[in-house]
């Protein structure tokens, strides 16, 4: 037995699971195998140290994580002996002790467990009767707050000092009488009401340690005080839950109070590549007052994690899109959706993105939504449930007493329970004292609120007496949610209150159906209960249980505790390829292929309400760490609202750029095979890759610029998501009332003015038309030019990276750069790529032609042409321009920069005339012709072509007179 326990550990691991020691502390950072060695842990426990199982305490946080570790246990040592550990999360063990042994600390059988709906419900009607200032929402967290810190109502109103204080304290002292009147015990009250009792337990083990808070600390020191026997997994570098009242250091708490406490590290790092975790690490060590932990990685190094640029929150959202189908094509299917996911610090960044997905077609789904039972249509059946097994909860009638409509007024319910709460019973016994006339009610109850009510009585009394004589071998919970949907003729109230979805969230009946029918065969509620039975304690009482009282109350136990009541559905059909989106938090212990990480700017991580940054860094190097092969983190100039970002405080860094890559990955053949390595997949075929990556337009992340600025393309949008020609042409041409006021503005080289070029209707010469139309003439030759280099360029990648960002000097919008400029080009890129390949160590990666003509700058050359007025324009004369002489230094007056000059070709040449024939078009020489001035008024422009240069005007400005005379 112990030989298949360690079969599989490393030496720290197996020293945590075979140590001798009675309390271990193992700190296991991220996916370190902290479950494996938990689980293994437990069982040597049992096979070796022979301890009994049903004294073995194993608490969680979730119930997924309960799951995974009952399945592995249950490999060590069978189903029988596993089904008798107490396994569950810190709430589910404790109300199993409530359950059985709370008569002895006051408890009745039959309480009930007011779920978040019902608490806020009570605190809100206190603060309105009372005409407390205190917000309603804030005082139910308070009190939470509390009693995560042990301290109950007294306690509190002891050290009361200030108005608002007092104030609170009486909404606690309330609250928990009003609990107690009821019959009610809230999520918390498990915790508390637990460390009341004294258990007999032989070991306990407790999982993400560092999320536990104060109560949870004194009812772990409680249950292990009969031996001591503790193992607790934890990882402080992972403690994101402060806001819940976690306590990061119940874990040097735990050594104070155990001064024998034996510490191990886990330090492999089964999950993530090692440029990852170097990252993640170098984020995390910022924090100087953590203890110092090694992160070894077990796999390859792989692919750098990205830290991108992005202008705004919208254009953030598009890239993600595009990498996550770059990504899959470029890896041959090797990444599916699955493999995605999208991390937000907080639910509300997930709008664009969800918009930016919905455009793109790409399926995904939400961790954390709308939980099954939190949906309307099954919420008020389980509402029904509540009352039926409790009728005393009067937060429950009272959002059932009128709900399917029974014409019940809203005051008449509300004035019933304000009678009832000062008469000291519960909302039910006063309704029914009412409906059977036993009592008058100083509230106003007319004919029809008495009739609505009378009907409400008959389906919860009916039930009840349904209950009551269903035998157990009769399915009594289904038995009794049929009746309660048939006395309030269910399907039809939804067909009236919700006909556009009915079939949907009648669907969701449906399958709660299903999960009573389950709920009730009795050999499954015989092994739930046999699960949740307690070891008898010599000399205490305890109760004993019948399946046929207990079942809807063990049903309804379980639905307050359940996290993830939807999962069975999706579990039980085809599992659907989605990406996934959800916050941090909902992410931890979770891993995924791709991980992207948006909005990583201050205000969003850290948050702006977070009151502990070093917190808020231990959340983004969790999410980091659920990463496994590839990693995005983005960041907005603009976030989603419009307003200037900056890039996260942990990441502005000095030193923290050398650990990312500025854009997505060129991802080789190579590249797809270390991914199918760090992943433990089969990689696909060149052919199968090659094939997939024909369906892309783009290969490379270059389409948004390094800088975080818009990219030209963007910039010549003027209406997003159609053509430029389709959206600007009426008949070839732009209408004047439209383009009268419209602005064109170029990205240059940093060494230019960014311009912005105002095109203003006008008088358009016949000369100038004449030009344009030899302009169209030359741009169809560039065509063919980039025809042709494009045939060449099929086998090669189809985009570049942009290395200087603003995409090269207006030249490129026209012409070819020079044999001599080419050659410095590639000199100097191919210097560039070796010095980058020396200081990165990252293969080089094929670039693109430098000669091939981007058809979108042809797009936006002929956008220059467009903005021409049609010829039957009136006819006004423009006031020509008064003749200067140009200043010295200068001969370009109307240029807020004089041009670039090229090192290897001296001084520009102009042309000083205007050709009026085809001869006088010199094709070799591409010279662009002059604008009109009343036409484009250019500012900044540039346009470097072989041989000659010219700035869109006459530098004698013999063209602006001779044209002023020729209209």
């Amino acid at each position: 037995m112990a030989g298949g326990i360690l079969s599989g550990l490393n030496a720290a691991q197996r020293e945590a699971v075979t140590t001798t020691a009675d309390v271990v502390q193992v700190l296991a950072p991220p996916g370190s195998g902290k479950t494996k060695t938990l689980t293994a842990r437990v069982a040597h426990l049992i096979a070796e140290r022979r301890l009994k199982p049903w004294n073995i305490i194993v608490c969680t946080f979730t119930v997924k994580a309960a799951n995974e570790m009952k399945e592995r246990i249950t490999k060590f040592v069978g189903p029988d002996c596993a089904n008798q550990l107490k396994l569950g999360t810190f709430h589910s063990v404790a109300l199993r002790y409530l359950k059985q042994y709370g008569q002895h600390i006051g408890l009745s059988k039959d309480f009930g467990i007011a779920d978040t709906s019902d608490s806020k419900a009570i605190v809100k009607r206190i603060t309105k009767q009372n005409d407390y200032t205190i917000d309603a929402g804030s005082a139910r967290g308070r009190i939470s707050t509390q009693k995560a810190k042990g301290i109950d109502s007294e306690q509190f109103a002891k050290t009361k000092k200030n108005v608002e204080q007092q104030e609170f304290a009486r909404v606690y002292e309330e609250y928990e009488e009003t609990l107690k009147a009821s019959n009610l015990l809230d999520y918390d009250d498990l915790l508390t009401r637990c460390c009341l009792l004294l258990p007999n337990v032989e070991a306990l083990l407790i999982d993400e340690y560092q999320d536990t808070n104060n109560i949870q600390y004194e009812l772990m020191a409680l249950f292990a005080q009969h031996r001591n026997v503790i193992t607790i997994v934890g990882d402080p570098d992972q403690s994101i839950y402060g806001f819940r009242s976690a306590e990061i250091k119940n874990l040097t708490r735990m050594k104070q109070q155990w001064a024998d406490t034996l510490t191990i590290n886990l330090e492999e790092n089964y999950r993530s590549s090692g440029a990852i975790l170097h990252a993640a690490q170098h984020i995390i060590e910022q924090d100087e007052s953590r203890p110092p932990k090694k992160l070894q990685a077990t796999h390859t190094f792989g692919q750098r994690p990205i830290l991108r640029k992005l202008p705004t929150a919208a254009a953030e959202a598009d890239w993600l899109v595009a990498e996550v189908k770059r990504t899959q094509a470029l890896s041959g299917g090797l990444l599916q959706p699955n493999d995605f996911a999208v991390l937000l610090r907080s639910a509300a960044l997930s709008r664009a993105i969800e918009s930016a997905l919905g455009r793109e077609g790409v399926p995904y789904r939400m961790i954390g939504g709308m939980r099954f039972y939190d949906r309307v249509e099954i919420k008020l059946l389980i509402d029904y449930l509540r009352v039926v097994d409790s009728p005393g909860n009067s937060e429950a009638v009272e959002r059932i007493a009128n709900m399917p409509p029974r014409r019940v007024g809203e005051g008449t319910i509300k004035g019933l329970h304000e009678e009832a709460r000062l008469k000291g019973v519960s909302l039910w016994s006063m309704v029914l004292d009412v409906v059977q006339g036993r009592c008058r009610s100083a509230t106003k109850v007319n004919n029809t609120s008495h009739t609505g009510l009378a009907k409400f009585v008959d389906v919860i009394v009916s039930a009840q007496k349904k209950l009551a004589s269903t035998a157990a071998e009769d399915t009594p919970l289904v038995t009794l949610l049929q009746h309660i949907i048939k006395k309030l003729n269910y399907q039809d109230h939804l067909k009236k209150k919700y006909a556009d979805d009915c079939e949907a969230r009648w669907s969701n009946v449906e399958e709660l159906i299903a999960q009573t029918t389950e709920a009730s065969d009795p050999q499954q509620l015989a092994a739930m209960l046999a699960e949740g039975a307690l070891p008898t304690i010599e000399g205490i009482e305890r109760r004993t249980e019948s399946v046929t009282e207990d079942a809807l109350s063990l049903f309804l136990a379980n639905v307050t505790l359940s996290t993830a009541g939807a999962e069975k559905a999706e579990q039980d059909g085809e599992k659907i390829q989605q990406l996934t989106i959800s916050t941090i938090h909902g992410a931890k212990g979770l891993e995924w292929p791709v991980v992207f990480i948006p909005a990583c700017y201050d205000g969003s991580i850290p948050h702006s309400r977070a009151e502990d940054n070093d917190e808020e860094r231990r959340l983004l190097y969790v999410g980091m760490t659920r990463a496994q092969a590839l990693l995005y983190l983005s960041s907005p100039g603009r976030n989603s609202q419009r307003e200037e970002a900056s890039m996260s405080t942990f990441l502005a860094q000095p030193g923290v750029a050398a650990y990312f890559e500025e854009h997505g990955p060129s991802i080789a053949t190579r590249d797809v095979q270390g991914l199918a390595k760090t992943l433990g997949r089969e990689s696909p075929s060149d052919a199968v890759v090659a094939e997939s990556k024909r369906s892309l337009e783009r290969d490379e992340d270059n389409y948004w610029p390094l800088t975080g600025e818009q990219p030209p393309e963007e910039l010549a949008k003027w209406d997003r998501g159609k053509s430029n020609e389709t959206a600007w042409s009426i008949g070839g041409m732009r209408p004047a009332a439209v383009f009268s006021t419209a602005a064109v503005t170029m990205q240059q080289q940093q060494d230019f003015t960014t311009a912005s070029t105002t095109i203003k209707a006008g008088f358009v010469s016949a000369k100038a038309q004449y030009d344009d139309i030899l302009e169209e003439q030359r741009l169809k030759k560039v065509d063919e030019r980039a025809a042709q280099a494009k045939a060449v360029a099929d086998e090669k990648p189809k985009g570049r990276k942009r290395q200087i960002e603003g995409q090269g000097s207006i030249a490129s919008f026209f012409a070819k750069p020079s044999t001599t400029a080419k050659k410095e080009n590639e000199s100097c890129s191919n210097d560039v790529k070796q010095h980058d390949a020396k200081r990165t160590k990252i293969p080089l990666q094929e670039l693109s032609n430098v000669n091939t003509v981007a058809s979108a700058d042809i797009a936006n050359r002929r956008l220059m042409l467009s903005h021409k007025l049609p010829s039957t324009a009136p006819s006004r004369q423009t006031p020509r321009p008064t003749s200067r002489v140009p200043p010295a230094g200068n001969p370009y007056p109307f240029s807020s920069s004089p041009p670039q000059q090229d090192e290897d070709d001296g001084n520009p040449t102009t042309s000083d005339t205007i050709p009026t024939s085809d001869a006088g078009h010199d094709e070799t020489t591409n010279t662009m012709m002059a604008r009109p001035a009343t036409t484009f008024h250019t500012t900044s422009m540039q346009t470097v072509v072989p041989q000659r240069k010219t700035l869109g005007m006459r530098r004698s400005l013999k063209g602006w007179n001779a044209r002023g005379g020729r209209h």
